[in-house]
């Protein structure tokens, strides 16, 4: 890790366009150095908690002391997901100056975020959240590394943070990897290896990998792959184990348990990995690890944080990024998902540190989240320590955690007053701060949010220098904020702005972007690329890449998903979206979708609101109602003369009204009349074939 003593000096840069639960009563005393009212704080909470949660928080005075010479563990640092679906996916098809600005946002030393690891997602034309990601090797032994728009955001953070740590994790695989339907095969850490040799190709260095996102481990596969790492010069990336989700009894941290047995899977991981520790929908009251995890002496990380509000739930973040080192030592966070950028009517539209959904405009707005995540990032660096005995409970209704540079120089102190538990009634606290041990009790610096605050003024706002006296002061924490005290200088919010919101215009034509992707086209399962043409034609078309079902992150409850990608604005009502087509198998299927909504947050991806018409290679044809509550219905079906194989045709879905026109080559095949969905976006779709699209318009 770095341990630079000024974490966040702008370097010169380049732009690129049975467990054990660990609440307050069980803090390790090694953790936390309190005065009479912090001790008796947490013999209330553990002696009496019921009572506690029956009363209103009551304003204390709490000591806070922060001695240099005791040093705890290494700072890992809080960062952030792209991937766990298609959420980052616009965000490369935005303009300049917004592109650069969201991004300096998002990573740019003292403006935002600061992010300080980015996972990113290993591509497998799956759909794993909101989206698919393209993989590099849809085929074995075929690899495109210059497929998606992950490298380019990684180049990107990079630039910006040259300190940022880069970690790759599958949700799904190609489905050549096995033929049992898992990724634990040697093939597949074959993969793993290509994609590693891809990020060199991009001359990024990614320090990380972790196995199959949410589906427990595989021994074997973890220890073929540190020695697959290490004979394909890979020695240095970490492996993280073992990206397990939640569950009441602590399922997350069960892989400690299993390397506690196995001495070799032990060797093998670097970093113990767990989701949600801070409780599902996240909250950050109570943050939980076993004693089997903490025994081995390796870094601690929730390397999955979700179901948190971009905005409401920001204070849920503060407290987890204390809570998860008061309560269980975890020294690393990943919040998920990074960013919202992507279409409209896919789910969890209300996450990630910006909104950026519409690259038309150029309209983005910064979320608390940001400003929560900043209150550490921009402080602490990586590779700074723990204080030990610098962390603990504030009064009855907040928390504090206090980091150091390893050589002792420079000091912050990140706390938060927004209560210990649900609908607690919280009261300002105050604390008594005496810096000792060696370091400076020079000028201090202030920077505070208010949580629960809608409005900006009070969003990372610079507050009045502190000096103090004799090495102590005094400050009073209103309800509802997070405040950081620093000796480390230099933090800035950014003030830069979006311009408004507006409606995507009509028509839309499908162009290239700089991911190789059609511009603002999001697969949601499958991959849309762009390739050269074939039949005759010159110049690049847009092809569906995926040849076979992949290795599902999720599977289907009803097995018929297909690929698809959607593009457009909610308000779209009345509208005809048109393409040319080419099968390159007899079993090939293509088709067109209108006035699609609400995927919603279910397995069985195929289930959407909106209207599909299909064609197939055979010549049969159908007009389809989907429906997210029950799938689809064939509103109407027939055949028409088969367009074979290798010659292109042109297919047109009209919605007017309540009328729906299907066409081939400029005939109708028919109109049906149906009033379920009245808006929504347009988008291709095909099966699992190699299939090509010319021309793709949206009228």
């Amino acid at each position: 890790m770095q341990s630079s003593s000024k974490p966040n000096a702008a370097p010169s840069r380049r732009r690129l366009s049975k467990p054990r639960q660990r609440c307050f009563h069980l803090v390790r005393p090694k953790l936390i150095h309190l005065g009479i009212v912090g001790v008796l704080a947490i013999i209330t909470v553990g002696t009496a908690s019921l009572a506690i949660r029956s009363r209103a928080a009551t304003t204390t005075n709490t000591n806070i002391f922060i001695d240099g010479s005791k040093s705890g563990p290494t700072f890992q640092g809080v960062g952030a997901i792209s991937g766990g679906g298609g959420n980052s996916r616009l965000l490369i098809d935005y303009p300049e100056p917004q592109r650069s600005q969201i991004l300096d946002y998002l990573f740019e030393y003292n403006y935002g975020a600061v992010i300080q690891l980015l996972k990113l997602e290993i591509g497998a034309d799956v759909n794993s959240s909101d989206g698919a990601e393209p993989s590099i090797e849809h085929v074995k032994g075929e690899i495109n590394c210059n497929v998606g728009y992950e490298w380019w955001l990684a180049a990107q953070a990079k630039a910006r943070n040259p300190n940022i740590k880069l970690y790759g994790l599958q949700w799904g695989a190609p489905g050549w990897v096995s033929t049992d339907g898992t990724i634990w095969t040697n093939a597949d850490v074959q993969y793993v290896i290509d994609w590693l040799n891809c990020a060199k190709s991009h001359e990024l260095t990614v320090d990380y990998v972790g196995g199959w996102n949410e589906h427990g481990y595989n021994i074997t596969w973890y220890r073929n792959l540190r020695a697959a790492l290490n004979h394909n010069g890979f020695r240095s990336v970490k492996i993280v184990a073992a990206d397990q989700s939640s569950s009441s009894n602590n399922r997350e941290w069960s892989v400690a348990r299993a390397m506690a047995t196995h001495p070799a899977f032990a060797s093998a991981v670097d970093v113990i990995g767990g989701h949600n520790a801070c409780k599902y929908p996240t909250t950050g009251y109570t943050c939980t690890i076993t004693s089997t995890a903490e025994s081995f002496g390796k870094p601690l990380w929730i390397s999955e944080i979700g179901a948190m509000d971009a905005n409401k739930d920001a204070d849920a973040m503060v407290r987890s990024v204390n809570n998860a080192f008061i309560q269980g030592g975890i020294t690393g966070l990943l919040e998920w998902p990074l960013i919202n950028s992507m279409a409209p009517g896919l789910p969890y539209q209300n996450r990630g540190l910006l909104y950026a959904k519409q690259p038309w405009s150029g309209h983005y707005r910064v979320n608390k989240m940001t400003w929560a995540i900043a209150h550490t990032t921009q402080f602490v660096g990586q590779g700074w320590r723990h204080v030990g005995g610098g962390a603990g409970p504030i009064g009855d209704s907040g928390t504090y955690v206090a980091y150091q540079t390893r050589s002792h120089s420079k000091w912050s102190l990140v706390a938060e007053n927004t209560g210990s538990f649900s609908g607690q009634n919280v009261s300002p606290q105050q604390i008594t701060v005496t810096v000792k041990g060696g370091l400076a009790s020079s000028t201090v610096h202030v920077w505070q949010t208010n949580l629960w605050d809608s409005g900006t003024q009070t969003t990372f706002a610079r507050q009045p220098d502190i000096s103090p006296t004799n090495g102590a002061f005094t400050y009073t924490i209103p309800a509802g904020f997070v405040v950081t005290f620093t000796t480390n200088a230099g933090q800035a919010k950014g003030t830069t702005a979006g311009p408004p919101a507006e409606p995507m215009p009509l028509p839309y034509s499908a162009t290239r972007d700089e991911s190789g992707q059609p511009w603002g086209l999001g697969a949601q399962d499958g991959a849309f690329e762009y390739a050269p043409c074939l039949g005759g034609r010159s110049g690049s078309c847009i092809q569906q890449m995926a040849q076979r079902t992949p290795i599902w992150w999720r599977k289907s409850k009803h097995e018929a998903r297909f690929p698809y990608a959607v593009v457009g604005d909610a308000s779209w009502t009345n509208y005809t979206v048109t393409s040319n087509i080419l099968f390159t198998k007899s079993s090939g299927s293509a088709g067109l979708i209108g006035r699609f909504s609400n995927q919603g947050a279910r397995g069985d991806k195929e289930r959407f609101n909106g209207y599909q018409f299909t064609l197939n290679a055979a010549g049969a044809w159908a007009i389809i109602k989907n429906t997210h509550a029950s799938g689809p219905t064939t509103l109407r079906s027939g055949h028409t003369s088969a367009p074979g194989t290798g010659h292109w045709r042109t297919i047109s879905l009209t919605l007017s009204g309540s009328t729906l026109t299907a066409k081939r080559d400029g005939a109708t095949l028919a109109t049906v009349t149906d009033s379920s969905f009245a808006s929504g976006i347009a988008g291709i779709r095909s099966n699992w074939s190699k299939v090509q699209y010319n021309n793709l318009q949206v009228r």
